[in-house]
């Protein structure tokens, strides 16, 4: 029975969830950021190539054209610098951009923004160096570095399908001029973008699947500990019960200040006691102070006659009063009239009494 219990064959509660997200662990692919930054690279090539096309040509042609030779014979190669620099800024700035844009945006549909507390907290644990080389090589370590050389492997292999395609272009390239011989970079570039994109889309996929049913298989939790989380989520149940108890008695000594202030105490006669007072110059119907079955209406109808109150004997309404009202609540208008009666019989013979 204790193995059992040791073995993690329960589901992951919500709570535990949410802890693991809080420490970062969460289902997710570094690959997906590989497809968005590939393929958006292959769309802004494609929706900026002829932009790109002449940015390169004018900068090919101001740096290695007549302006080069002639800023070295006048010692004036700062100005070439500078537009160098420009052209560069020019074309790999959007670039960049959009690198970062895309790998944070390939973060955010995955698992939403998420702030790690523990990744902010300095842990001298961190620095250990045995601590680090265990890590290194651990068998997770060493599954990821398996399916990275795969992967480069397959997309090296995806890269030889495509240029082997284009081999045979290559002779003819000669006889290009330096706009044309860019173009075909351009859209040849584009096809090695697009198809890597599509290829890593499929192994994100996967990968993703599998990040996330070995993370479902860590997050798996054994039955004692979720019932150690229901304890402390919910309260010992020992805990919970003694405090109900308490709220009990201490509800039970308030009802009993009150029975000596009630005008009639109506009983079963034996089981039920339900203790009324009506003040007809402050209250609109009569109301129920005090109630109890068993000892505790033994106790009322006690506590009744120490203070003389009145005990009178009506079964049909004692039982509908126990099983309806809750204490301090007042009397409904289905029974104004039950107790309509035993209010004035009561009076009655408190007239009586004082003549």
């Amino acid at each position: 029975m204790a193995e059992d219990q040791q073995e993690r064959t329960e589901e992951a509660t919500q709570q535990r969830r949410e802890d693991f997200r809080k420490r970062g662990q969460v289902a997710q692919t570094r690959e997906l950021a590989s497809v968005f930054v590939l393929l958006g690279t292959a769309l802004l090539f494609w929706a900026l190539g002829r932009f790109a096309l002449q940015q390169v040509s004018e900068l090919l042609t101001f740096v290695l054209g007549p302006n080069l030779v002639e800023a070295v014979r006048q010692n004036q190669v700062a100005p070439i610098v500078i537009f160098a620099v420009k052209k560069m800024a020019l074309l790999g700035g959007p670039i960049i951009l959009m690198l970062l844009l895309l790998s944070v945006i390939s973060t955010v549909v995955q698992v939403g923004f998420l702030y790690n507390e523990e990744a902010m907290d300095f842990n001298l644990e961190k620095l250990n160096p045995i601590a680090g080389f265990q890590r290194i090589f651990s068998m997770r370590s060493l599954v990821e570095g398996i399916k990275s050389i795969l992967k480069l492997v397959l997309v090296c292999s995806v890269i030889y399908v495509i240029v082997r395609q284009e081999v045979v272009l290559l002779p003819r390239l000669s006889f290009f001029t330096v706009d044309e011989i860019l173009a075909y970079s351009g859209s040849l570039i584009i096809k090695l973008l697009g198809a890597l994109g599509v290829f890593m889309a499929v192994i994100a996929a996967a990968d993703y699947f599998f990040q996330r049913w070995d993370l479902e298989k860590q997050m798996r939790m054994t039955k004692q500990e979720i019932k150690e989380e229901h304890k402390s989520r919910e309260g010992d149940p020992m805990i919970k019960a003694r405090i109900r108890r308490i709220q009990r008695e201490m509800a039970g000594k308030r009802m009993m200040k009150d029975v000596p202030k009630a005008d009639v105490i109506v009983t079963n006669p034996t089981h039920i006691a339900c203790a009324l007072v009506y003040d007809p110059n402050t209250m609109a119907a009569p109301k129920l102070v005090a109630k109890g079955s068993g000892l505790v209406a033994e106790k009322i109808k006690a506590v009744a006659r120490e203070n003389g109150v009145p005990v009178m004997e009506n079964k049909p309404l004692a039982r509908a009063m126990f099983k309806t009202l809750k204490i301090g609540q007042t009397v409904p208008r289905e029974l104004f009239t039950a107790v309509a009666q035993v209010l004035s019989y009561v009076y009655r013979l408190k007239k009586k009494a004082m003549r």
